[in-house]
Order: structure tokens, then sequence, then C-alpha cells
């Protein structure tokens, strides 16, 4: 069994195996997919099998850790069966990782939960309340006084070792508290995380016996220091980790704070991945999920595709250490969805708007997105994999091919990571209302990687290439370039030291980039032969519409992708203009080849 020529992480559960083989079914699995992962992660696990395990031995597992949250299973499984199970799949080439939640009882199936006696250690939210799942909060203290990170530590390392797992996937809740909801402005306000909240800043709080009383006065007076208390705690307790586990060979991974941009992960959890990629985090699994964080959870705007395309964007341009991986959404038989089946068109869409984005640093543009982590991968179907492996390879061949960005690039700077309040959101906002505009933007650049020599090498390297920048700053700062910045503010856009209305601005900025489209979005680039490769997105439309798309040259021939290829409207193309049918709520990708007697 081979590899895909790109990365990919499968989060799955023990019901696709079967401890009855000899190989425990890791045959059986591979041939339903018909390529070798990089990786699988373990995430049915939960805190009491770190804290509670003393040796590998027939002790059963419950039915909380074999099945996702409990998930009915085909069949009983053992410590032993795991490391079996494990010792088959490095065998096979395949890295295995434990994630771990930190729910402790089941949303789905009453009374169904772990084995914990620990209250103390419960994240609170207003009102005093427990979150979703009866979270734990991993930065609490017993009532002793000691910390529940270190005792984790400690035991997590045993179970990596004695089950030899590669690492550790820090899941919901474990790496940034239990949302997506409740915020720093919810939680966690209980006695112990605002006595260390206190003896952090070196301060004396008023006594509050009302929690919300407690919370309202930290929110109001302090939460800039709110904020920066939690990204120091969270900056501690990766360094307790990756300090037991680097050193005998283990890595740590994350699935993000609940699907922010990195402005809004700092002031919305206290994540901050520059921080805790010096503490030693190397990958994080990015939920960009529209599918069924919108689709099926209404969580908010910033789930939504225009907004993570910023957050791709802007997370490899703030921290490019860490390795991104698109959590991408295909069913989640707990929670009742299954976007491969239900929604192939979003997922699709989504696809090429996330995979086809780029980043320039050290003087080249390379992809912001390092590679694909299934969440989850126990329930697809072989015709499922057949059809999620042909859009990805699809993709992953079309950007191999990448030369220059198309339309505008986001010239990206720290101003919203220094914001510490919740109003840095607007930033994210504001480039998904470009989008859905129709602007084409689908790289970025941050400002610090223009300075200097860098600023003459972007000039040089894309005489022709426009850009977009929300810090006004930057004009002073990149005086060679900014003559080539939009600048976009709340009120108005600027160019040339001239200020235009927004309705003005947006039609400057498709002229400038010669790329325009009759509705919905754009994305793409300009590949090595000088086509532009671009997706049309006919987003939140119940209809088919028939797009008119206007490119910088006189076109000599179009190509739409598979499996559309017969969407390109017959005798439609003149000149620079040509026509595209996008189907409702989907998206056709085509190539547009330019004239070469013109």
């Amino acid at each position: 069994m081979k590899q895909l020529p790109y990365e990919t992480i499968i989060c799955v559960d023990l019901r696709p195996f079967n401890p009855s083989k000899l190989d425990f079914g890791v045959g059986d699995y591979m041939d339903k997919l018909a390529f070798k992962p990089d990786i699988l992660v373990f995430l049915n696990f939960f805190v009491d099998f770190v804290h509670r395990h003393e040796e590998v031995d027939e002790t059963a597992f419950s039915r909380m850790t074999i099945g996702q949250r409990g998930t009915p299973a085909p069949h009983a499984w053992t410590k032993r069966d795991l490391a079996g199970l494990i010792a088959c799949l490095k065998d096979a080439g395949v890295r295995s990782f434990l994630g771990l939640l930190s729910s402790t009882s089941s949303d789905i199936w009453k009374g169904v939960n772990i084995d914990w006696e620990f209250n103390e250690i419960l994240q609170t939210k207003r009102g005093n309340q427990r979150v979703w799942g009866s979270a734990i909060n991993p930065l609490k203290r017993f009532t002793d006084g000691s910390y529940y990170e270190d005792i984790f530590a400690r035991d997590l390392l045993k179970v990596l070792q004695d089950f030899q797992f590669d690492g550790y996937v820090a899941g919901d809740g474990m790496l940034g508290l239990r949302g997506p909801h409740e915020t720093l402005l919810d939680t966690d306000f209980s006695e112990d995380m605002t006595d260390q909240f206190a003896s952090f800043h070196e301060m004396k709080l008023p006594e509050f016996e009302d929690y919300d009383a407690r919370a309202d006065y930290i929110v109001e007076n302090y939460f800039a220091e709110w904020v920066q208390f939690y990204v120091h705690r969270w900056g501690q307790h990766v360094e307790k980790l990756t300090g037991l586990l680097k050193p005998n060979g283990k890595s740590l991974m994350a699935i993000d704070a609940w699907s922010r941009n990195p402005e809004e992960l700092i002031t919305a959890f206290g994540i901050d991945y520059r921080v805790l990629h010096q503490r030693g985090l190397e990958a994080v699994f990015v939920q960009a999920r529209e599918t069924n964080k919108w689709r099926k959870h209404r969580e908010g705007e910033y789930v939504k595709e225009e907004n993570s395309v910023y957050g791709f964007l802007t997370h490899k341009a703030y921290e490019p250490g860490i390795r991104y991986y698109w959590a991408e959404a295909t069913i989640n038989l707990p929670e009742f969805w299954n976007s491969v089946l239900d929604l192939p068109h979003v997922l699709e869409r989504e696809t090429y708007g996330y995979l086809w984005s780029m980043n320039w640093r050290n003087g080249e543009f390379s992809r912001a997105i390092d590679g694909i982590c299934v969440i989850w991968g126990n329930d697809l179907t072989e015709e499922q994999w057949r059809w999620l492996v042909q859009r990805w390879s699809m993709a992953y061949s079309q950007i191999a091919e990448f030369q220059s960005p198309a339309g505008l690039t986001l010239l990206w700077s720290e101003l919203g990571i220094k914001e510490l309040n919740a109003e840095n959101k607007r930033y994210g906002q504001r480039f998904a209302k470009l989008l859905n505009l129709g602007l084409c933007i689908q790289s970025s650049v941050h400002a610090d990687e223009l300075h200097g020599e860098g600023e003459q090498g972007w000039g040089s390297a894309y005489p022709e290439q426009h850009l977009l920048t929300f810090d006004q700053t930057l004009l002073q700062r990149l005086p060679s370039l900014a003559h080539r910045v939009f600048l976009i503010l709340e009120d108005y856009i600027q160019f040339k030291g001239v200020r235009y209305s927004w309705q003005e601005g947006i039609e400057l900025m498709k002229h400038t980039s010669g790329i325009r489209t009759s509705r919905g979005r754009v994305l793409g680039f300009q590949n090595r032969a000088g086509a532009l490769v671009l997706s049309l997105e006919n987003q939140e439309n119940l209809f088919y519409e028939q797009v008119k798309l206007s490119v910088p040259f006189h076109i000599d021939d179009v190509k739409v992708l598979p499996p559309r290829e017969w969407f390109a409207i017959p005798e439609s193309t003149e000149g620079n203009v040509t026509q595209i049918s996008v189907a409702p709520d989907a998206s056709t990708q085509v190539i547009v080849h330019r004239s070469k007697l013109i």
C-alpha cells in the first residue's frame, strides 16, 4: 500500500479494527482506504485512561473509550489488544498517536461516562456551571494546591511509552479551554483560576462570593491581563508536556482551539501558537469545517469558508514553524452529520478554497497547509474514500504548478495580535467581506518578510502584484511598495493616497487585478504555463448560475476540471470573457489559457 504524495492524518476510534484477527484488522482498513496514511490518531480516549493505567494487560476498555463518545462497537477491546494494534500499524509503516478529549461524560448516550472523581479540576463557566461534557480544565490545581498538569504529564509519558505511541494529540479542551461558544469572557473564573491570575500579575482582587460578579469584575477591569495570563499558563502547560515528551522521542500536536484565526485565538482562548511553538508544539489540526460547524452546529460566521481561508493565510504568516493540517469534517456518527454524503458540494469547494492557499516567506511562495487530517475516519465507505482522495489529489496536482498569485495578496501584520480585546475579530470579518464581494485573495505575506531585501525581492519577483492590508502604518514602513497597496479600513478604501467608498474601492481593486465574476466568489492562482487556475464558487445559493468570468488577458481556451468537464458554456468565450456553469452552493474549477497570438 502506497502513501499519497501529500501528508494524511486520520482520526479514528477502535471500531474500524478487529482484535480477533492476527493483524487486528489493519490490512482490511488499509484496503478500504486504498492508501497508507502517515498517522492514525486514536481520538477516542479521555484522561481517565492516562491516570488509571498501570500496565499493558487484559484490562477491558469501557464503552466510552472503544467507540467515539460511547458509540456502540462490534468488538470488546483490552489494553493488550490496543498494544497489538499499534504494533501492527508500526509494521505497516503508520505512526500512531494518542488523542485525548477533555470531556468526562457522553452527551449522546445517557449513563455513559468515564470514572472521574476530581470535581475541582472540572472547567466552569458563568453561573458557576460545568461546560459541555463536564470537561476538565487542565490548568487547574487539586484542593491540596498541586497542579493537575504535573501529574498528567507524568502519567501521559508512561502511557505513550507502554503502548509505543509516537506522540500525543491534545484534543478538544486539552489545549485551549472547552468552547466553542464559551470564551475567556465566560470561562474559567473559578477561585482557583482567579487566584492563579492574581498571583501571576502580583495583584490583589476583591473577594467575591458570586461567580458572575467575579467574572464581571475581571472582564470589565482586567481583560487584557486575563488574556495574558492564559497565554502564559498554556505556554507553561506545553512546556511541562514537552519537557517530558521530547527527550523520550514523543511528539506533541493539537486540535485547534475552535476554528479561530491567530488574532481571535489569543483573545478568545489565550492560545498563542508562536508561544506554544517555542515551547515545543509541532503541529495543529485547524478545524476549517463549514460543513459541520456551520451547517450542523451553527457556531458562528467564523467557521464559514471565507473566514477559514483568512485563518490559514494568517496562521502560516504568524507562526510558519508549526505544521498546519486541514481538519476536514467527513462523518461523525454520534453528532449525526455526514459531509461526504449530505454536503459533498460544500466539502469540494472547501477543498480548493483551503488547499490552494499560499504564503510568501523566505523569498518564495509555499502552501499555507501542510496536509490533511480527516475527522473522522471510522464510518466512511470505500466509495466515499475514493471520492475524497480524488478531490485532494486534483487540488494538490494543480497547486504543484503554482507560479504566482491570482488577484491580490493579503499583506498581513500583527496589528490584531497586539489588540487584546474582542474587537480584533474585525480583521477576519473584513477579509471575509472582501471575498464575498468577489475579490480573488488566496495568498498572504507577513509585513516583516518585506522589510529590507524582502521588500526589493517581492518588488522584482512580482512587479504587477497588488496587495491589500488593514494596517495603515505599513504604507510608511514599506515605501517602495505603497503604490501597490490597497488600505482597507472600516469606512473607506485608500489607494495611492486617494480615499474611495467601499463600492468604488472594490471596483478599482477588481479592475486592477483583472479578475471579475458576475456573481459568487473566485479563488485561484497562475500556473507555470501562464494559465489562470480558478475555483468559481456559488456559495449559499440554491440555484445553478451561469457565471461570467473576466480575466486580464485574451482567452485561448477554457478547460473545466473533472468531474464537471462539460460545465464550460459552449461558444461563450469572447476576448477576455467566458461563461461557466456553477452548481448550487458548489464550485467549478477552471483552467483559463491565455492566447499566444496577442
